[in-house]
């Protein structure tokens, strides 16, 4: 059941990615799933039990059938009362599970932003969120927990009565012998004891039953929202990538973030998105990447068009890197690679690559140099290396197409600069796409486009722009370069 739902979450897609809540996904996978596994094994011994229950039900018949059919029936009866404490465990092991999903997804919170939430003393606000989420877990486990032992607790008494009172019955009213009785009883006394066990399994495969309702809901999720199983492979780039036409928007709202985009992207060229918040420039990167696919109009590959059977083709060949840099909890050598394997060829790519992205004096000054640490989110390195050891990932990859995603925005003058300068090494031999608010990142691009509500506004040089855009030359004044 795991497999499956690592495979599904593998597998969506990456708007139905963004609009699942995070806690969830990983309380699921990793605590719902260990609930649903044990209401498995507990519904196992529960047919286990009443399989030997029927056997010795069968001999009892056979022994004195009126006497068990009597012992049946009061069961039956008894078994009301139960459904009703199992209803009540069933329910609250369902809420359990969701409440379950609220906590995961705010500690998740608490833990990206610590830093803010520790330095404006926050934290002690949101304690109070986290600690009532607690208590509402708290709160559902007493509840299922009473009614289980309450459940046991009743359970050899009203088996205990029922069986004296038919025993009563058979005795005064209808005159059976002691020995008859005695006989079958020894048939009940192997019945009740799988009765019992039945009856402990079932309570406790209900009160798992919401890990299983939860995995459950999750798994069907990720298959309605799946990407295409079928995948058709897509030629290297070798001239262009094409947008024709255009069109897109959002499930959320139907307005067009992209509206009759149309534009070519030449091998090897630098070209950059420029814009206000909301003109569409992360959208058309995001396309770019393959993760969002045309509403109308074509983006072309060497004049193959990407469909969804061959976004995962077309993937392989971009590297990506963001205003936040992915940097992973290992070393910077299996940061920069991946995860390969320590060969003479991996070594030497290792280092040529980190030299072009200036980074080989501050590995060689590390304790272990390559095999040095870097924590989570690359907590020990500066936000500049973080950057930088993303632009290295991609380089190392031979990536084809390199988008960069506001990658200078968040960093200080002088690392801006060394990352601008490992970009106009890059120039020329890349395809280069880069989303900035800074101008003076995209100022030596091949072709600038300027974004103004998902159209195309103006398009050209630098100091085209500036001669033919008002927009433009305002955006450049204001930034004081």
């Amino acid at each position: 059941m795991r497999m499956q739902l690592v495979n599904g979450l593998c597998n969506i897609s990456y708007p139905a990615f963004v609009n699942i809540d995070l806690g969830r996904i990983q309380n699921v996978i990793t605590a719902e799933i260990g609930k649903a596994g044990g209401a498995l094994l507990a519904y196992l011994s529960t047919l286990q039990a009443a399989i030997t229950l029927s056997g010795y039900l069968v001999l009892a018949f056979v022994a004195n059938f009126r006497f068990a059919l009597l012992i049946t029936v009061a069961g039956l009866l008894s078994g009301f009362i139960y459904r009703i404490i199992n209803k009540k465990v069933e329910t609250s092991s369902l809420s359990q599970s969701i409440i379950g999903n609220g906590l995961q997804s705010k500690v998740l919170e608490s833990v990206w932003n610590y830093k803010y939430l520790k330095a404006t003393d926050l934290i002690a606000r949101y304690r109070v969120k986290l600690v009532g989420l607690v208590n509402e877990v708290e709160d559902l486990t007493m509840k299922m927990g009473k009614l289980n032992a309450i459940s046991g607790a009743l359970r050899e008494p009203v088996t205990i009565g029922i069986v004296a009172a038919v025993i009563f019955v058979q005795v005064v009213l209808f005159e059976v012998s002691m020995f008859s009785i005695a006989l079958i009883l020894v048939f009940f006394y192997r019945s009740l004891t799988s009765l019992l066990s039945l009856q402990n399994s079932w309570q406790g495969f209900l009160t798992s039953s919401g890990g299983i309702h939860t995995v459950r809901e999750l798994y069907n999720e990720f298959e309605e929202k799946v990407e295409s199983r079928q995948q058709e492979d897509v030629p290297q780039l070798t001239r262009e990538i094409q947008f024709k036409n255009v069109v897109f928007s959002y499930d959320s709202d139907p307005r067009p973030v992209l509206n009759g985009i149309s534009l070519t992207i030449e091998k090897n060229k630098t070209i950059a998105f420029v814009g206000e918040s909301g003109s569409g420039k992360t959208t058309l990167v995001n396309m770019l990447a393959g993760l969002l696919i045309p509403g109308k109009g074509q983006l072309l590959i060497d004049g193959v068009q990407l469909t969804p059977k061959r976004v995962r083709s077309f993937r392989r060949m971009i590297g990506y890197i963001t205003q936040e840099p992915v940097v992973f909890n290992d070393t910077v050598f299996n940061n920069v690679t991946f995860g390969m394997d320590k060969t003479p060829e991996n070594i030497e790519k290792f280092w040529d690559v980190i030299a072009k992205t200036a980074l080989t004096e501050t590995i060689q000054r590390m304790p272990n140099e390559e095999d040095s640490l870097l924590g989570d989110n690359g907590v020990l390195i500066s936000g500049g290396q973080k950057q930088r050891i993303s632009i290295a990932r991609e380089l190392f990859r031979d990536c084809s197409l390199l988008l960069m995603d506001e990658a200078t925005s968040a960093l200080d003058s002088e690392n801006e600069r060394i990352i601008q300068a490992n970009i106009n090494e890059l120039k020329g031999k890349y395809t280069i796409v880069i989303i900035a608010h800074r101008l003076s990142t995209v100022r030596k691009a091949d072709e600038i486009y300027l974004l103004e509500n998902g159209e195309i506004a103006a398009s050209g040089s630098f100091q085209d722009l500036q001669e033919l855009s008002p927009k433009f030359r305002k955006m450049v004044e204001l930034q004081e370069f």
